[in-house]
């Protein structure tokens, strides 16, 4: 079960920075795990996390009901698309993450996989920033390098937004930013030299993401989410050479002529543009079908509905661009209060861990903070890659053992040990 449970985690980190179907196959097997460990009745989880797990299944199961509620109320037409329906899986994956992670946590290993991967693709995003990708990708990969050739620049200075593996630059940037908030925790954390040092490297890398991506507000949220690490963990001069690398990196922003155009259209975008419509519809389901919603996965249709007197594009109609709007009119209001429930209890949760000394709990509640603050533009679910990798952070901040990752490697290696032969010993017993 150990060697099983290192290898999901394992291709789950992968999976982050290489391609979302590698994720879905991961939590698939996740989920699967846990209902093994709770069949055999090896499932022990503390009382803060046992709450969370059932929250986050009791909103499973809600989604999963809603459409058909929906469809005998008359609120929808018709069953949503297999592909949005599917996304209930994501919902638990962070609870089967924590769940999995009782049997042992490969923090070394998934450390280095991820600041791997995130400076190579990091890397990839910069020259797809610069130079036209012009690359036909086999037809079985089913990929579209379209977002790759969006020109943010001029015809005579291009700048194209980087994608990454993921090759689109909305899941490239706001999977950095989730992963920003570990980093964080890692870099802020009093230990060995390099490792702190790779850790600085990668948080550079993350936020090179959101550059290169001209992606605004997960820019900004990376820019808040780094200030606030810096303003609770750190002292002296580590703190001041950061607050002076996060306002060089907004000086940069701010004469990037490419940069200047985007964050110009900011503002029109928020009040009276595309997110104003997509909202005001969204506000419109909401007032029709307050209780129950239009459905889990259904928000487009029903929008789409509404396009002789709105005018919404079939684009803009996919969500209401906010989370708690979205969920409230796609579940009504008994979703958004599980919703609630879920973040609320997840968050108490990860505060404990992070006052008892936990980095993986120090760095997801900084990945919770940024997803919250992107939620406020974003239907950041919607993006399954985007959503699973938030949940991965989550759930590993719900695990223990995560010390390691601030000691030498021997004290490391001893630390897993003593953990191994407890579990061991726990689950014989």
């Amino acid at each position: 079960m150990r060697r099983a449970v290192t290898i999901v985690l394992a291709v789950w980190a992968v999976g982050i920075v290489l391609a979302e179907v590698v994720q879905q196959v991961a939590v698939a097997v996740a989920v699967l795990l846990s209902l093994v460990l709770a069949f055999r009745k090896e499932l022990r989880l503390e009382p803060d996390v046992r709450a969370y797990v059932r929250a986050t299944l009791a909103l499973a199961a809600w989604q999963l009901v809603s459409p058909l509620l929906a469809l005998a109320t008359g609120a929808a037409e018709r069953w949503p698309r297999s592909s949005r329906y599917g996304q209930v899986l994501d919902t638990v994956a962070g609870a089967a993450v924590a769940s999995i992670g009782t049997v042992g946590v490969p923090w070394l290993l998934l450390g280095g996989l991820m600041a791997g991967g995130w400076l190579l693709v990091s890397a990839l995003g910069l020259s797809q920033h610069f130079i036209l990708w012009t690359w036909e990708p086999p037809a079985l990969l089913k990929l579209n390098l379209s977002r790759l050739h969006e020109n943010f620049g001029t015809p005579e200075k291009p700048r194209y937004a980087a994608g990454g593996l993921l090759f689109h630059r909305l899941r490239f940037s706001h999977s950095a930013i989730a992963s920003l908030g570990p980093a964080l925790s890692v870099l802020a954390r009093r230990g060995i030299t390099w490792r702190r040092a790779l850790a600085g490297a990668m948080v550079c890398a993350l936020l090179l993401a959101p550059f290169t991506a001209f992606a605004r507000a997960a820019l900004l949220t990376g820019l808040i989410v780094c200030v606030l690490a810096l303003l609770l963990l750190s002292r002296g001069t580590p703190r001041k050479v950061g607050l002076a690398v996060a306002v060089a990196l907004a000086c940069l922003v701010a004469m990037t002529p490419a940069w200047l155009e985007r964050l110009g259209k900011a503002a029109e975008n928020l009040f009276g543009g595309e997110r104003t419509l997509a909202m005001s519809v969204g506000w419109r389901l909401v007032k029709e079908h307050p209780v129950l919603g239009v459905g889990f996965g259904n928000h487009k249709p029903a929008a789409v509905a509404t396009q002789p007197e709105t005018g919404i594009t079939e684009l803009l109609a996919t969500d209401s661009h906010n989370l708690w709007l979205t969920a409230w009119a796609e579940t009504g209001l008994v979703g958004l209060v599980l919703l609630a429930t879920v973040h609320l209890l997840l968050a108490r949760a990860l505060v404990r861990r992070h006052r008892a000394g936990s980095l993986a709990a120090t760095g997801a509640l900084l990945s919770f903070v940024g997803f919250h603050i992107l939620s406020m533009v974003h239907y950041l679910p919607y993006h399954t890659s985007v959503h699973l990798t938030f949940a991965f952070f989550w759930g590993l901040g719900l695990c223990q053992g995560s010390e390691v990752l601030g000691t030498s490697l021997r004290p490391a290696l001893r630390a897993s040990t003593d953990s191994h032969s407890s579990s061991a010993v726990k689950t014989s017993a």
